[in-house]
């Protein structure tokens, strides 16, 4: 994974109000535990290949991406109309 940012000329993304620095920190380091965890999943799945069961290892992983959206969004306070 890259850490390379993407420079969109302008804080300004729809639905989204503008950010401080402090909440972009914030989420900058979510994703990089976001990353860690993901490296993680990639070493274990290399340590234990015929001792997981893919199935529920999936399941921890949706849940984990999920949890790290919930953060993101906690910060972020995108609106949202549904």
């Amino acid at each position: 994974m890259s850490d390379e940012k993407i420079d969109t000329g302008s804080q300004n993304v729809t639905g989204y109000r503008k950010h401080t620095q402090q909440q972009i920190d914030a989420v900058n380091t979510t994703k990089a535990f976001e990353n860690d965890l993901g490296d993680w999943f990639i070493q274990l799945r290399g340590d234990l290949t015929d001792q997981l069961d893919e199935r529920w290892l999936e399941i921890a992983r949706t849940h984990f991406q999920q949890g790290f959206t919930a953060l993101n969004r906690a910060v972020f306070q995108p609106e949202s109309r549904l």
